[in-house]
């Protein structure tokens, strides 16, 4: 069949329309950004730009935040210490932390282009919207991640797995070391709370707290009851429970060695979890590194 010339120009320019370029995608100061920035915000931002893509042959929008592209590239690395996963055993602090911040509002976060097209789009076409994105995790084939708090399921369509194929292959290889490398606190952490010396200084800990009329298994359920028991008093009231609670639960802390046990126990933890996971680990590096110069080239407008 002979494909008339207008015919075939219309073909190329909705084909170009629906492939977009990095120069169109990307302002110039973003892909200026981008030839500086770290290879982990290279990557994310590569693995957006693949996204808005597929999203746009699958005929959805998928407008970029121009000033949300510049603060993820200049966003800082997580933090990775675990001193914040330990109950407070210093008195002062826990008065301070229960006191909590200030009172005012903070005010929302500014709501993205992204997030005004998702918004306008009626029922129907938010959910087919969401399945292109996201595949169907729940009934369709999927990549499985069991960790301490559950099992994570991300799937193996739409246009995120899509974007992760092209940039790192492997994507069941990809994921799964993926999310064993962002859990790795949490496995941490896992391991340190079954250790016996660890129960057996919580242990200490709810006989301390027993003793000051709160029999309670641990911290989070502290909070639980203080919260419970104050929702009716008024505010001041309130305030002075949960400081007086905190304070106790820090004495009692302390006496135990709850935190200092958890703190002691934690850089042998994560020894055992790192060489657990070496191998997927070191796979994750290597794919990484292999996407970073492609990544790079789509950004500064070579990729396609």
């Amino acid at each position: 069949m002979v494909v008339p010339p207008t015919r075939l120009l219309l073909f190329i320019v909705l084909l170009a329309a629906a492939c977009g370029s990095p120069q169109a995608e990307l302002p110039a100061d973003v892909r200026s950004l981008a030839r500086g920035a770290d290879d982990a915000a290279v990557l994310r931002l590569a693995e957006t730009v693949l996204i808005g893509r597929c999203m746009r042959r699958a005929g959805f929008g998928y407008p970029l935040d121009p000033a949300e592209l510049r603060t993820e590239l200049a966003a800082p690395p997580p933090p990775t210490s675990l001193d914040s996963a330990w109950p407070e055993d210093d008195e002062k602090r826990a008065a301070a932390a229960a006191a909590g911040p200030s009172t005012a509002a903070e005010p929302p976060p500014p709501r993205t282009r992204l997030n005004r097209y998702v918004e306008g789009l009626d029922p129907a076409r938010h959910e087919a919207f969401a399945t292109a994105l996201y595949g169907d995790p729940t009934t369709g084939p999927a990549v499985e991640v069991t960790l301490p708090s559950g099992t994570v399921r991300q799937s193996r369509a739409g246009c995120r797995s899509e974007a992760l194929r092209l940039l790192y292959g492997d994507l069941d290889a990809y994921v799964r070391a993926r999310i064993s490398k962002d859990n790795i606190n949490p496995l941490v952490q896992a391991r340190v709370t079954t250790d016996p010396a660890f129960t057996a200084a919580q242990a200490r800990w709810r006989t301390c707290m027993t003793k000051r009329h709160w029999a309670v298994a641990d911290p989070a359920e502290l909070t639980a009851r203080v919260a419970e028991t104050s929702a009716t008093l008024p505010p001041d009231q309130q305030a002075e429970r949960s400081r007086a609670a905190a304070v106790t639960s820090a004495r009692c802390n302390r006496r135990a060695g709850l935190s200092a046990t958890a703190r002691r126990l934690t850089p042998a933890a994560q020894r055992r979890v790192l060489a657990d996971l070496s191998v997927p680990l070191t796979d994750l590096s290597r794919r990484e590194q292999a996407a970073l110069p492609y990544a790079r080239r789509l950004l500064a407008g070579e990729g396609s």
